[in-house]
């Protein structure tokens, strides 16, 4: 019987990929920021869109970089007493905070998705850009959608092996966590 390990590899290789554009929106966020100060301050004539895109872009930045630090586990923990409860203790709590965070992303994404479903029935569009308002807010209920699963695998992860750890992929840096 083969292990998960494939399927994990894979999408590790999806959330490097899912990085990579990331990266390159910033880079592209900047680049176009950079010419918005220097058309309005030196050619005295900004581009009217480009600060609405700009906060566009940095909210699907952040709401689809968090699948990113989902998978890899790099999340914010105030665990120091966890830390030094019996494991059996730990690994009960974990199995609460996964099921929570599952939850929580769940009913949060169901409820974002009635929003981005009426906003695309209406057509709703930025004022400056133009741009359709249903895919940044997709991004976000896309992100909470993927953020639930991930902790749903490790839940099931956990629950049924008895472990969580050791597939969250590797750091930038190819070393692995």
């Amino acid at each position: 019987m083969r292990g998960p390990g494939r399927e994990f590899r894979m999408a590790d290789r999806v959330i490097n990929g899912l990085l990579t554009v990331l990266g390159l929106a910033l880079i592209a966020m900047v680049a176009l920021s950079v010419w918005n100060v220097f058309s309005r301050y030196v050619l005295a004539s900004a581009i009217l869109w480009a600060d609405e895109v700009l906060v566009f872009a940095m909210i699907m930045l952040a709401w689809l970089g968090a699948i990113a630090c989902a998978w890899r586990n790099f999340v914010i923990r105030m665990d120091i007493l966890v830390n030094i409860l019996p494991t059996a203790i730990q690994r009960t709590l974990s199995l609460i905070q996964l099921f929570l965070v599952a939850g929580i992303c769940l009913w949060t994404a169901w409820l974002s998705w009635g929003y981005v479903l009426r906003l695309f029935r209406f057509g709703m569009t930025s004022d400056a850009a133009g741009l359709p308002l249903w895919i940044v807010h997709g991004a976000i209920t896309l992100s909470l959608f993927v953020m639930a699963m991930i902790a749903l695998l490790r839940f099931v992860r956990l629950a049924i092996w008895g472990r969580q750890q050791g597939w969250q992929g590797r750091l930038a840096t190819g070393e692995k966590q």
